[in-house]
């Protein structure tokens, strides 16, 4: 395994033999140190690339949030509104309802004037002949 050197110019020859595979495996060790400080380098600005697309991505994102909110606070309100408006319009429906339907004439209908209720000529024939003036005779339609 070991050779034993006889001469000095044997063991000058066995020593730059190693200082020329040192040489080479030095130069081989510079390009790998120099090739990985160039790929972390492009990774190192790759993932500053990428964080600042994130932030961009997060300020987005509440954004978005922010505009949900305030839609969905919005259809709340006009869900509320469209619900007092269904109420409104029922007590509107019912107070027009009750406000056009006609009342049944009665003796206070014209005030100052007689009212009475007949179901024919001959009771309209008798009030007439009562009063022995003109006399004005209001009728309801028969279909109310």
């Amino acid at each position: 395994m070991s050779e034993r050197f006889e001469t000095r110019g044997e063991i000058g020859h066995s020593i730059s033999g190693v200082r020329d595979q040192l040489a080479v495996q030095a130069r081989v060790f510079t390009v790998a140190v120099g090739i990985s400080v160039i790929v972390l380098g492009f990774l190192y600005y790759q993932y500053m690339g990428l964080a600042e697309k994130y932030a961009d991505l997060q300020a987005a994102h509440a954004r978005i949030e922010g505009q949900l909110e305030a839609a969905i606070a919005s259809v709340a309100k006009v869900k509320v509104d469209t619900e007092q408006s269904r109420v409104d319009a029922q007590e509107l429906k019912s107070l027009l309802e009750a406000a056009l339907k006609p009342r049944a004439p009665s003796s206070a209908s014209f005030p100052g004037w007689l009212g009475i209720k007949s179901d024919g000529a001959k009771e309209a024939k008798a009030l007439i002949d009562q009063y022995k003036t003109p006399v004005w005779i209001y009728a309801t339609s028969p279909t109310e």
